[in-house]
């Protein structure tokens, strides 16, 4: 037997005992003060007994899960708190020192049901003030208690310091006024909580929380009949508020049973629904409405990458520790396929969740290969995308260094021999030297800010798409009617590929389409531009066939986008294409 087993066995050992010295000691104490303390007597001790066996099952199934220990923490200080029906000061000083603690306990058991966490500041705020009240507040109350002198027939308090405890005393007899507001808070809390949740998740709290927050708002009464002086209908409050305690324990058990038959029927429903139609049509749906969570989503294992991506191939990440979703990680032969992603009340289920995974594994092998796949084709086309931006940058880099370098060196150059020609002027045949050689430099200067143009032109990125395509048309060699046109600067990468197309377009034009008349249309769309070039030429233009078209439809697509030529012979060319530019 394991050292954890061992443990386990001597809490249940102590907790019987414990139980049952309560129950010998409850027995032979007078109880006619209060019919109410009387039943505690009795009572409390299989109260203690409930939540103590409870947790230990709890503890056993989930290890991890501090659920279980609340319940067994719940059972021991209850049992202590009952000794407040014993007629030896010393055990009745006890009682009445604990008789708090069971509740500050039972609130955190409570906010933390089911997976044992408090996931807000709100549920952390109430729980530390519920230990606050139980164990400072309570304490100081019991040092300036004269129970001695109560009509109620109560023993000594060996604890007494004094009777009258000055601010410390006033701020103790605040308690059940806190009480009061405490108790009132977790049943708000607890009813928000029961409010939001849905399917499985309301499954497995309604059970609890309802018992819960039963026996929560009957201690605010109980408490509240205290402070407004009404006593005469406690001792039936403290009966009734017992008696719900006591199912809280059951509850729990019952509503883990219900839980685990009714995901057993949603896991035979899938199993049977794969016998019949071999594989779902969405693998997702079939298992949010086996294991009753809406919101459930599937993230598949890549092994090579070591990461978990969503249906569309993006990496993903599992839930934060204190999230109120958790991921349950399915494998086939061995090896993990998917995770998982449902809401954490099915923690307490997870057997039900890998039996549904294990159901679906197959068909979890295939999308988990959909999802490699996705991954493989969105990791390219960002490796396209960014060899794009990367030759994009270098053209500009090329552009400003030509036109930085080379290009001004050849226009101060063209200077100098314009003022040398003018000191020339009794030689001809020097002149027409240095005029043929200007001549060349000119040439040679316009073909150089050509070439810097067509590797990027640095108007697009200084004034914009629409001057960068005034250029094209101004420059072409038949006449180009501009309509529509970008009236805001969209991203650079979607004004560098739409210029290219205009660009390459134009030049084929002027080349191959024996056209008199081109048009260039800019539109944008929703998420998308759409820049079309069209003529009246000879048509018949092949996008397979030529590189500059075929570059161009490489470039579109590297944006994800998409690039269509419609030529029919005789009927001029139309070439569209459509680059995704956000909303």
């Amino acid at each position: 037997m394991t050292g954890r087993r061992w443990t386990l066995v001597a809490v249940a050992l102590a907790g019987g005992i414990a139980g049952g010295l309560t129950l010998g000691i409850a027995l032979g104490t007078d109880t006619s003060w209060g019919p109410g303390r009387g039943f505690n007597a009795v009572v409390g001790p299989l109260v203690g007994w409930a939540f103590i066996g409870t947790g230990l099952f709890a503890r056993v199934r989930r290890p991890e899960n501090r659920v279980g220990l609340l319940m067994i923490a719940v059972g021991f200080t209850w049992c202590a708190s009952a000794l407040i029906v014993a007629d030896q000061p010393g055990l009745f000083v006890f009682g009445y020192l604990t008789i708090g603690l069971p509740y500050a306990i039972l609130y955190h058991l409570l906010l933390a049901f089911p997976d044992g966490s408090l996931h807000s500041q709100m549920e952390r705020a109430l729980v530390a003030t519920g230990y606050f009240s139980a164990v400072v507040l309570k304490t100081l109350e019991t040092l300036f208690a004269d129970t001695g002198a109560s009509p109620r027939g109560l023993p000594d308090n060996p604890l007494l310091v004094g009777t009258d405890g000055g601010v410390l005393a006033d701020v103790a007899g605040f308690r059940p006024e806190l009480g009061v507001l405490l108790a009132l808070g977790v049943v708000a809390l607890l009813a928000v909580r029961w409010r939001a949740a849905v399917g499985a998740q309301r499954r497995a709290l309604t059970p609890v929380l309802v018992s819960g927050g039963f026996v929560t708002a009957l201690l605010a009464l109980f408490l509240a009949a205290g402070v407004t002086g009404i006593s005469g209908i406690r001792d039936q409050l403290e009966v009734a508020r017992i008696a719900v305690l006591a199912m809280i324990p059951f509850a729990y058990l019952g509503g883990l049973l219900h839980s685990r038959v009714v995901g057993a029927a949603g896991v035979n429903r899938l199993v049977a629904r794969l016998g019949r139609h071999g594989r779902p049509v969405d693998v997702r749906d079939e298992l949010a409405t086996a294991l009753g969570d809406p919101a459930l989503t599937l993230l598949f294992w890549l092994p090579q990458r070591e990461l978990f991506v969503g249906a569309a191939g993006r990496p993903a990440e599992l839930p934060a520790a204190h999230s109120d979703r958790t991921a349950s990680v399915i494998e086939h032969d061995g090896q993990p396929v998917a995770a998982i992603v449902h809401d954490r009340s099915l923690v307490d289920q997870r057997e039900l969740v890998q039996a549904a995974g294990a159901a679906v594994s197959l068909v979890l092998e295939n999308e988990r290969l959909d999802a490699e796949l996705r991954a493989t084709v969105e990791e390219v086309q960002a490796s396209r995308a960014r060899i794009v931006a990367s030759e994009g940058a270098a053209r500009r880099r090329l552009e400003r260094d030509l036109h930085d370098g080379a290009q001004q060196r050849l226009v101060s150059a063209a200077l100098s021999l314009r003022m040398l020609t003018g000191t020339l002027n009794g030689d001809p045949e020097s002149r027409r030297e240095l005029d043929s050689a200007r001549k060349d430099l000119d040439d040679a200067l316009r073909e150089l800010r050509e070439l810097a143009r067509g590797i990027h032109p640095a108007v697009l990125s200084d004034q914009g798409l629409r001057a960068a395509l005034n250029g094209l048309a101004n420059r072409a060699p038949i006449p180009v009617e501009l309509t529509g046109g970008p009236t805001e600067r969209y991203p650079e990468n979607v004004e560098t590929a739409a210029y290219f197309v205009v660009a390459e377009s134009l030049t084929n034009v002027a080349k191959h389409a024996a056209a008199t008349h081109a048009c260039v249309r800019i539109n944008r769309a929703p998420e998308k531009v759409i820049v079309e070039v069209s003529d009246d030429g000879i048509g018949g233009a092949d996008a397979a066939s030529g590189s500059g078209l075929r570059g161009l439809a490489d470039r579109v697509s590297a944006l994800d986008g998409h690039l269509e030529v419609d030529s029919v012979p005789g009927r001029g060319t139309t070439v569209r294409a459509m680059i995704p530019c956000g909303s």
